[in-house]
């Protein structure tokens, strides 16, 4: 069984942030020539669980397939961007994801039962070690939660159970109310299998992912503690913005050493935020993507006024400088 190289590029990139150096994973492979971001390379699944399996033991997270699988959010937007141009419906769009799983991530599966006014989209996963499945069910089941999501209309969003008693991690990180069940499973209402993928979201998305990735792309002050930490929070966008404490858990730090770090730079999480935040505004206003409402709501701010009055503030701290 193969996997997709670009997984396992994801993947020995979210162990740096958790310390393991890019080339001590590097050798765990055993390749000598290996183009990380060629989508059409593979690798075979044991050196893949090789990796992650020693970035695992480092970091000692119980979530961190949770944790990992948020890390991806802005490579599941270009998925979702990828499916919304080949799908009319998301009957179609839960096959694609399918078949995506199939041919390039085949640890995971997702299996469709329908039972009369809801249809079950159950993850699988044949790994035997236990710890393992977990942490690949928890990554997967996280990044197509929140494909389904940003696929759909928010009366229409899917129940989420999972086989646990303790949810509140992932309560937090997914933001819904995750039910107890029996297996990873995302429940449907029936009548959604026929309709429209959200065209505005899936818009939203599509002017927003570049300006992400270059965001991403800027190697600027490269090997700052502040540059790890607002990457992170660009690796996390959903689009909207991850809290400072969704971001801290994806680093081995206390919250006040994070916070300590980033002031001995001269800056703060706010700070680093508001930046990312006044840069995507100025992108989408200059580039009259979306309306002044739709900017606030990406960008975190319940009402339009608020996101008018930051704007303000961020053009004062701007001239003062």
């Amino acid at each position: 069984m193969k996997i997709s190289v670009p997984h396992i590029a994801n993947l020995i990139n979210y162990g740096a942030y958790q310390g393991v150096s890019d080339s001590q994973l590097k050798r765990l492979l055993d390749e000598e020539h290996i183009d990380f971001y060629d989508p059409d390379a593979y690798i075979e699944v044991n050196k893949y669980l090789k990796v992650l399996e020693v970035i695992i033991a480092k970091t000692k997270n119980n979530y961190f397939g949770l944790h990992y699988g948020c890390f991806l959010n802005l490579k599941a937007l270009g998925l979702i961007l990828e499916i919304s141009l080949n799908a009319s419906s998301m009957e179609q769009a839960i096959f694609i994801l399918q078949n995506y799983l199939a041919s390039s991530f085949p640890l995971v599966n997702v299996s469709v039962k329908k039972e009369r006014d809801v249809c079950l989209l159950q993850l699988n996963c044949k790994i035997q070690d236990k710890d393992l499945k977990r942490h690949l069910l928890d990554s997967v089941i996280a990044i197509v939660y929140r494909e389904l999501k940003l696929m759909l209309k928010n009366d229409m969003y899917p129940e989420l159970k999972l086989p646990y008693s303790e949810l509140d991690e992932y309560n937090e990180f997914l933001g819904v109310e995750v039910e107890k069940g029996n297996a990873y499973t995302l429940v449907l209402k029936s009548e959604v299998l026929k309709t429209e993928i959200n065209s505005r979201r899936v818009k939203e998305i599509e002017y927003l992912l570049p300006k992400f990735l270059m965001m991403l792309d800027d190697k600027t002050n490269d090997g700052l503690f502040s540059l790890q930490v607002k990457n992170m929070v660009l690796n996390m966008c959903c689009p909207e913005l991850p809290n400072f404490e969704q971001v801290a858990k994806q680093f081995p730090l206390s919250n006040r050493t994070i916070q300590r770090k980033l002031a001995q730079e001269g800056t703060s999480f706010r700070k680093i935020v508001n930046s990312i935040k006044n840069e995507l505004s100025n992108y989408l206003v200059k580039g009259k993507f979306l309306k002044t409402k739709d900017i606030s709501l990406i960008l975190g701010y319940s009402e339009p006024s608020a996101y008018l009055h930051a704007v303000n503030n961020w053009k004062v701290n701007i001239e003062s400088l």
